[in-house]
């Protein structure tokens, strides 16, 4: 794994460019391979646009090195997970006695290789047994994920573990986010989940399984209720559900990066715009890849919603962009919308991570309003009116689920009222 410096970036099925690991400098460099310049197909249009002088005189481009991106250009860096799959990463090197000091980022996308979310795949990939398809026994492996994440120093591979471990690395070593989740695959008629890496049989359907990883607190079903509200609010999102296994209840949501077996590219909003770090730099993203009018409508709608129902890890990853095959890009549906308050932290813990007209806290209805006259949303208004009725539903939603009634006054007692 640590023997090459370079991999292949592939997209569907075509190679990319080259990204090798300079370990001298801790950084990345990336060339495009000059028959995928020939194509046309912008994959990266705002931080190295392939029809940018740079990417035709074939000089490479450099990664970023702020923490955010760790030394890979931040195309590239989207393909990296966040804290669950990282802490999986690592306990796999520390049971195959790789020094964790050894191994660069381009060695974890190596390890990576068709995993990642998104359409980019890497070469030489870290293989883990075969990439066949086998059934998921989610209860079994919940609980050996829960073990993973709490004594990570203690959950060794052993002749025991083994295919539970090879199997939770293969369906959650690529997901971003702190929460732990699996790739699966559901059949809707049988109920069967298979895993969802690579290609799955017909009658089967991509999603992304989150463990509701502390049964004190209901994260799946709160996730599923502001699912529920979001829709009211008229913001678009892929079809969700909860599924209980064992005594214990999980969201699923399908996959948008994925149309049967066909990837779909995708970029976050921090590999747009490095640096980007307000709302309203999100909706220049928006102007700048000439999207629709609808998708500055829906991108405030998000924007409102966040606020008012308190979604405050409305980070940068939280945001992205699908490209078509023929270049076309466009808002992705929305993710991650749940109560982002951690009731317990300080409350300068508990800013929105993104600034809407210049503050991440006390935010009102005139700053709302001051961010949709300078971006042109015309019917702001009656947006926010519609947002303010669906959230207005909470109190509904979470009596239905069986959420705790202390828990649903505390959070709505902490809603924005507008």
């Amino acid at each position: 794994m640590m023997e090459t410096n370079v991999v292949m970036v592939k997209l569907w099925g075509m190679p990319v460019g080259y990204l090798s690991w300079d370990k001298k400098s801790e950084v990345a460099f990336f060339e495009y391979d000059p028959e995928f310049l020939d194509k046309g197909l912008d994959i990266a249009p705002l931080t190295m646009s392939v029809n940018s002088p740079r990417s035709k005189k074939q000089i490479p481009w450099t990664g970023d090195k702020d923490k955010l991106y760790l030394g890979l250009p931040p195309m590239i860096a989207d393909s990296l997970p966040d804290k669950w799959g990282h802490s999986l990463y690592k306990a796999w090197l520390r049971d195959h006695n790789i020094p964790a000091k050894k191994v660069s980022p381009v060695d974890h996308l190596s390890f990576i290789g068709s995993r990642a979310m998104g359409a980019l795949e890497y070469e030489p990939a870290q293989k883990l047994g075969d990439d066949s398809v086998f059934l998921v026994d989610v209860e079994h492996l919940y609980e050996f994920a829960k073990q993973v994440l709490n004594d990570r120093e203690t959950t060794v591979l052993n002749a025991e573990n083994s295919i539970l471990w090879q199997d939770l690395i293969k369906i959650s070593s690529s997901p971003g986010g702190k929460r732990p989740k699996a790739i699966v695959a559901v059949n809707k008629a049988t109920g069967e989940v298979i895993s969802g890496q690579g290609n799955i049989p017909e009658g089967f359907e991509h999603f992304i399984l989150k463990y509701d990883d502390n049964s004190s607190y209901p994260f799946a079903r709160l996730e599923y209720v502001y699912y529920q509200m979001a829709l009211d609010a008229g913001i678009i999102m892929m079809p969700s559900e909860l599924r209980s296994y064992g005594n214990v209840t999980h969201f699923l949501s399908r996959r948008f990066d994925r149309v049967g077996n066909n990837r779909i590219h995708t970029q976050t909003f921090a590999a747009m715009s490095p640096g980007g770090d307000s709302y309203e730099d999100l909706f220049a993203v928006i102007r700048r890849l000439n999207l629709p009018y609808t998708d500055s409508r829906q991108q405030y709608l998000r924007m409102v919603f966040n606020v008012l129902a308190r979604n405050v890890d409305d980070h940068t990853k939280n945001f992205s962009f699908c490209m078509t095959s023929d270049g076309k890009w466009q808002l992705s549906p929305a993710y991650d919308l749940t109560y982002g308050v951690d009731i317990s932290a300080p409350a300068f813990l508990n800013r929105h991570s993104m600034t809407i007209n210049g503050k991440n806290e006390n935010i009102t209805r005139q700053d709302l309003e001051e961010v949709a006259q300078r971006n042109d949303i015309h019917d702001y208004k009656s947006l926010i009116e519609r947002v303010s009725a669906a959230v207005y539903k909470f109190k509904d939603y979470a009596r239905e689920l069986n959420i705790g009634q202390q828990l649903i006054e505390s959070i709505e007692s902490d809603f924005i009222r507008v």
